[in-house]
């Protein structure tokens, strides 16, 4: 008796918070499950919604590029306005220009029909002549006032930015590289060369073998053809210069 009642006293007792655990541990799986219930339910929307976003973004860009298409395009035929405009500017001044330019030559052509006629009318030579000069120098002012600019001086540095070396030939006074004569004189236009200079260009004094020789070089028989090609008396030793 005293044994069983000494075995039942040693029974261990049912913890007291199991019961309170379980419980916990249900209610949370319930909530989770409602959670998940309500995540399931509102999963729908959600993608409503964000589709709903991306297709304002969409639009948005779409409008944002159409704006910047038609500015595009405008910018485009503005530019091509200008462009036309500009042209046709600038056709203008080079018409007034040459109209200038004519306008002061219409002096000269003036001049030379006076010239010819009174030649005409039994006129001097030397009357002629003087006259001549005078168109002439009429025409040269109204070039250079154009910007026209003449060069021709023999004894200056060969420069091939000037020069057109037609040939070399000795000389006794003109040092070597340097321009012994003009055969053709040399233009610039406000300062851009618009036609060479055609030149023969020292070779330096004669050697004593070249002097003693009495037949035409190679260079005195291309000179001479180049005289009468271009229409210079090959006779006379004069050197070309500036009026």
């Amino acid at each position: 008796m005293d044994q069983h009642n000494h075995d039942h006293k040693h029974e261990k007792p049912d913890h007291p918070h199991a019961h309170d655990h379980h419980a916990g541990e249900s209610h949370a799986d319930a909530a989770k499950a409602h959670n998940q219930s309500a995540d399931s339910a509102t999963a729908p929307q959600k993608a409503i919604e964000q589709q709903k976003k991306d297709h304002e973004k969409i639009e948005e860009l779409e409008s944002k590029l159409a704006s910047a298409n038609d500015k595009y395009l405008r910018l485009m035929a503005e530019f091509d306005n200008f462009k036309r405009r500009t042209a046709k500017e600038y056709q203008q001044l080079i018409e007034q220009a040459n109209e200038k330019l004519i306008k002061d030559l219409l002096d000269v052509r003036e001049g030379f029909e006076r010239a010819f006629k009174a030649d005409t009318e039994g006129t001097d030579l030397q009357s002629f002549v003087d006259g001549m000069k005078m168109i002439f120098a009429k025409l040269d002012n109204v070039l250079h006032k154009h910007g026209l600019e003449v060069y021709c001086e023999a004894g200056q540095e060969f420069d091939p930015q000037l020069h057109d070396a037609m040939m070399k030939s000795a000389s006794d006074k003109i040092p070597e590289h340097h321009v012994a004569e003009v055969l053709e004189k040399g233009y610039k236009l406000k300062g851009k060369v618009i036609k060479h200079s055609r030149v023969i260009v020292s070779s330096g004094k004669p050697s004593l073998a070249a002097g003693a020789q009495s037949a035409p070089s190679g260079d005195d028989e291309a000179k001479a053809a180049f005289e009468a090609g271009a229409g210079l008396d090959a006779d006379t030793n004069a050197e070309p210069t500036c009026p």
